[in-house]
């Protein structure tokens, strides 16, 4: 999968979401370091995507992922509106960020990760618009006067 999805969320860019090793002893030095970083998790769109790329459980992560404040790989805070269906990681595939992306995920029998979401999004939104674009359907009238 590209990479493409943390060029668009709203911590590019930020430092702050992982402090250094040195700066902290506790889940409470972690809070007070990280704590008001974990704001910029509650617009993104990636919040799934990224606990299935960062695997903070797995990798018994220290810092902020995907709307949510790790300590050694367990949650110790998190946003209002996070989703428990966030911390299952979808399967990621070469194909993810296209419709052909979240039809491999259907056909397996898979949660649709978000960017394969997105993208049926886009797709569905632009066969609406050139369905706009199209001219009506000629009504042919046969009968005779």
């Amino acid at each position: 999968m590209s990479r493409d999805w943390a060029l668009a969320a709203p911590c590019h860019g930020q430092d702050g979401f992982t402090p250094s090793e040195d700066d902290w002893n506790t889940g409470a030095d972690l809070k007070r370091l990280c704590g008001s970083q974990l704001a910029a998790c509650g617009p993104c769109p990636f919040r799934a995507v990224c606990i299935a790329t960062v695997k903070p459980a797995q990798a018994k992560f220290d810092g902020i992922a995907g709307g949510r404040l790790w300590c050694n790989g367990e949650v110790i805070a998190a946003l209002d509106d996070v989703f428990e269906d966030e911390l299952t990681e979808p399967k990621l595939r070469a194909s993810c960020g296209t419709e052909a992306g979240a039809q491999d995920h259907k056909r397996h029998g898979e949660r649709v990760c978000p960017s394969c979401r997105q993208a049926e999004r886009e797709m569905a939104q632009r066969r609406r618009e050139e369905k706009a674009k199209r001219p009506g359907q000629l009504q042919l009238d046969f009968a005779t006067t």
